[in-house]
C-alpha cells in the first residue's frame, strides 16, 4: 500500500489539484486517505475541542464527532444559503459554549452544500470565517461539491482558504466529486502553507492528522494510488467535456 497520508507522487498530484483551484501549496501541505470519513476523523482529532456545524449539514458529519467523544453544536444558516452558519448566530453560540465551560475549536462548513444544494455568497463566507477565526476557531471546509453544477449568475464560489489562508483546512471527497469511482474511496486535504502559520499551541495539525491515519491503518491500496494520482492531474481522458 501507499504510506499513510499518501506517497510523494500522490501528494504532489493532490497539491496540483488544489493549485488549479486557486489554493497554492505543495506536496508537504497535503494528505490523502481512503475516503472522506477517515480523513475528516483525522482532521477533527488533530484539532481537538468542541465542533460547530451548520444546520442542516451532511448526515455523516455528526457521527465523526460523536466517535471522538466531542460535543457538536449546530448553528443556524441564513435563508439564502446552507452550509455556512450565520455569523451572528455563530458568535452567540461560541460565547454560550464558553460560558457553559465548553471549548469550541473547530468550525466545519461547506460552501457548496450537500443537503441544501446551494452555494454560499462570498460575503457570507467571509463574515462567517472571519468571525470564527476571531474567536480562535480553525475552519475545516468540505469542498467536495465545488465542481458540480450550480448557477454562476446567482453567486461565485469562493473557498474560505482564499480568505483566511492560515486558518483553513480544505477537504474533498474525490468519489463524491466524480473523479474516481465510488468503489475506490479517496479523499484529499489541503492544509495551510507550511510554516509557523500552520502550527498551533499543540504543534502541527497535519502531523497529528497523519498520526491518526497511521494508527487507523487508513492507507490507499497500491493499485488504486496511481489511478488516483492520474485522476488528480485531471487529464482530458478524465475530465467530462463541458
Amino acid at each position: 500500500p501507499e504510506p499513510p497520508g499518501g506517497g510523494p507522487v500522490l501528494r504532489e498530484a493532490a497539491a496540483g489539484y488544489w493549485w488549479r483551484r486557486g489554493l497554492r501549496g505543495h506536496a508537504e501541505d497535503s494528505l490523502v486517505a481512503p475516503g472522506a470519513p477517515a480523513l475528516l476523523l483525522a482532521l477533527l482529532a488533530a484539532h481537538g475541542g468542541d465542533v460547530l456545524l451548520p444546520r442542516p449539514c451532511p448526515a455523516w458529519w455528526t457521527p465523526q464527532i460523536r466517535l471522538l467523544g466531542r460535543p457538536a453544536y449546530h448553528v443556524p444558516t441564513t435563508p439564502e444559503a446552507g452550509g455556512v452558519p450565520d455569523p451572528y448566530a455563530l458568535l452567540e453560540t461560541v460565547r454560550r459554549i464558553r460560558a457553559e465551560g465548553g471549548d469550541p475549536r473547530v468550525l466545519l462548513l461547506s460552501v457548496a452544500d450537500d443537503p441544501t444544494a446551494t452555494v454560499a455568497p462570498p460575503e457570507l463566507v467571509r463574515e462567517s470565517c472571519e468571525a470564527a477565526v476571531a474567536e480562535g476557531l480553525h475552519v475545516i471546509s468540505d469542498e467536495t461539491w465545488r465542481d458540480t453544477l450550480h448557477h454562476p449568475r446567482d453567486t461565485v464560489l469562493l473557498s474560505p482558504a482564499e480568505m483566511c489562508p492560515d486558518d483553513v483546512t480544505v477537504l474533498a471527497d474525490l468519489a463524491g466529486g466524480g473523479l474516481v469511482p465510488a468503489s475506490w474511496p479517496c479523499a484529499v486535504a489541503r492544509f495551510p502553507p507550511t510554516g509557523a502559520a500552520r502550527a498551533d499551541r499543540y504543534g502541527d495539525p497535519r502531523a497529528r492528522a497523519l498520526d491518526v491515519l497511521t494508527a487507523l491503518g487508513a492507507v490507499l491500496p497500491a493499485p488504486v494510488a496511481p489511478a488516483v494520482a492520474h485522476a488528480l492531474d485531471e487529464p482530458e481522458d478524465v475530465l467530462v467535456p463541458a
